[in-house]
């Protein structure tokens, strides 16, 4: 054989062999969009073949997709991560105990728990071979798009979307962040597993997604609110989660009133009732819901010239201040404040206007806070306001009179009605009161303050907030233990029955409940056999009752303190009053129109 014939056959030989192994490497590659052979003909044929081709994710080597097999935790990281193009963390400052690095996943995964899309278990594993949720990927989605959950109006977004009635409380907020920002438009079956057509499903909206352009609205409210600092941390929130710029006009209630029946705002926030129930029965109102609640307290000078420190009747407190003829100083604004010490003082038997001693300042309660701190006068405020000011440095006055039952300072929230003023912004105006009375917008005003004062400042108070019916428990220690419906059914139940008016020819009323000695063995054995035991117990109204050991358990007459849940048989409704207190003599030792939610125990 010549050389040149033997050079020609050596090439096709070898270009053979290339054309081999290029077969070989095809057929072990995961099939393209073109192949996919189970999706031809679907309603989501394009948009899984736009997922495949970008690489977010991958048919199977017989040319398949297999649309409706069940996606596992690390497949939906890691095509999530592979869409956000997230370089993959090769050696992870901490690894988790069922994710080595060699994992095929691993790197993308560790890329995701880096940005905080994710987390691991509390026992350090990942389950990455376990299927995801639906609820559970739409947490995630709403991670890796960065949408501020807490401040979703949960309620107004989910109540028409199929399948929101089955979600998980926990994943309420994640999925209503996705619904109205178009990740999903359903969330069906939320507790099964996503299939990779539902999962591939997502891409389009992620890649195509743009922030709606930001609306506004007006809120009119009480000083105490701002002052306060409390809508500096809510508001935003609220702002960032629906696209919505808040304007806060910042006035008395009774400006703000005013405001809203002008149809110059679109949504109050105020804190006196009776203006607020006028304010409805006029028409001015779409509705009122309950928010939140403080108190109000008397402050004044250390040196305390009318003695009233320590008092806790206010309408006593306003008598020995005006026999002193010590200064005392009004808001004088109209607002929520204004309106309580009105009313105090008429409780008194006193007409305060005209002394020399009363001075009327006209102004908020932040400027009045400091004024009576310039003048060492008296003067009534709500203790958020006080705090900030007195925790802040602007003034340095001692608390005198608290803990009266008088002093209970609610706010309420109400959207002005379209149909008085049909160019106000109703549907935000409702997205916001829905934001301030869910769960989220609840827990945010349960945490403010407690960072900086020690406490929280404002105490949640919506129907849905009481609907969630818990029990916080704080020990000696300081430790605080939550007890929910579900944790309280798990103890046996103690039966009381009440004959109304006391008349046993009555049909009586059945109430049961948990012994409140049994909840505190559980949560701390030790606490049983502290002879010197007391429990201040406070409810939602603002009442509060002082228990010792022997008020809890009752060797000698067998009385008991329960903590009642069911009446004839049903769970008790936020009306009728959960958790209250009672004996089983039959006595309730609390309103029980409101419910407890507080037990601080001390040794």
């Amino acid at each position: 054989m010549n050389r040149g014939l033997s050079r020609l056959l050596v090439r096709r030989v070898f270009a053979v062999a290339l054309i081999f192994a290029f077969l070989s490497m095809a057929s072990v590659h995961p099939a393209r969009a073109a192949s996919l052979s189970d999706i031809i003909g679907r309603p989501d044929q394009a948009v899984i073949e736009r997922v495949v081709a970008k690489g977010f994710m991958k048919g199977y080597p017989d040319g398949t997709f297999r649309p409706d097999a069940p996606v596992t935790r690390a497949e939906f990281i890691v095509a999530l991560a592979r869409s956000a193009g997230l370089d993959p963390v090769q050696s992870p400052v901490k690894t988790l105990t069922d994710l080595p690095t060699s994992n095929w996943a691993a790197p993308l995964v560790y890329a995701a728990l880096a940005e905080g899309w994710v987390s691991g278990y509390p026992d350090g594993t990942f389950h990455p071979a376990a299927n995801i949720t639906r609820e559970e990927s739409m947490a995630v989605v709403a991670q890796r798009m960065g949408f501020e959950i807490r401040g979703m109006a949960t309620h107004t977004v989910l109540d028409k979307v199929a399948g929101s009635e089955d979600l998980s409380q926990w994943a309420r907020t994640a999925a209503a962040a996705c619904v109205q920002e178009g990740m999903v438009t359903d969330v069906t079956k939320p507790t099964t597993a996503i299939t990779r057509a539902q999962t591939a499903a997502y891409f389009p909206a992620i890649l195509d997604y743009k922030a709606p352009e930001t609306q506004s609205m007006i809120l009119a409210t009480t000083t105490s609110t701002f002052d306060s600092g409390l809508l500096t941390f809510v508001v935003p929130i609220f702002e960032k989660s629906n696209h919505v710029k808040v304007k806060i006009i910042s006035v008395g209630t009774g400006q703000a009133i005013t405001t809203g029946r002008k149809g110059d705002a679109d949504v109050l926030l105020v804190h006196a009732r009776a203006q607020e129930d006028l304010f409805m029965a006029d028409g001015f109102g779409l509705f009122r819901k309950d928010v939140m609640y403080n108190d109000f307290i008397i402050v004044g000078p250390a040196s305390d010239p009318a003695k009233i420190k320590g008092m806790t009747d206010a309408a006593d407190a306003f008598k020995k201040l005006a026999a002193s003829g010590s200064i005392f100083i009004s808001r004088g604004d109209n607002s929520g404040t204004n309106t309580k010490e009105l009313d105090i003082w008429k409780a008194a038997g006193i007409m305060p206007a005209g002394n020399s001693w009363y001075l009327s300042a006209g102004q908020g309660m932040g400027e009045v806070l400091m004024m009576t701190d310039q003048k060492q006068a008296y003067t009534l405020t709500d203790r958020a306001t006080y705090l900030a000011y007195q925790n802040g440095g602007k003034i340095n006055l001692p608390i005198l009179v608290q803990g009266s039952q008088g002093l209970l300072n609610p706010y309420g929230l109400m959207p002005v009605n379209p149909a008085k003023y049909p160019t106000v912004k109703v549907d935000l105006a409702v997205r916001f009161a829905d934001f301030m009375t869910g769960l989220p917008g609840q827990e945010l005003i349960k945490s403010f303050g407690v960072e900086q004062y020690g406490q929280t400042l404002f105490y949640p108070d919506s129907t849905e907030w009481k609907a969630t019916r818990s029990l916080d428990i704080v020990l000696p220690t300081g430790k605080e233990v939550t007890y929910r419906l579900n944790d309280v059914r798990k103890f046996p139940v103690t039966t009381v029955k009440i004959y109304p008016q006391n008349n046993q020819s009555l049909t009586p009323v059945s109430y049961g409940g948990v012994q409140l000695i049994d909840i505190l063995k559980v949560i701390s054995p030790d606490l049983t056999s502290a002879k010197r035991l007391t429990v201040v117990a406070t409810a939602t109204d603002g009442s509060h009752v002082t228990l010792d050991y022997d008020d809890i358990y009752n060797a000698l007459t067998g009385t008991k303190i329960i903590v009642v849940y069911l009446k004839n048989g049903a769970t008790l409704s936020t009306d009728d009053g959960f958790m209250a207190l009672m004996t089983t003599k039959g006595t309730f030792l609390v309103n029980s129109l409101k419910y407890v939610y507080r037990l601080e125990i001390h040794k």
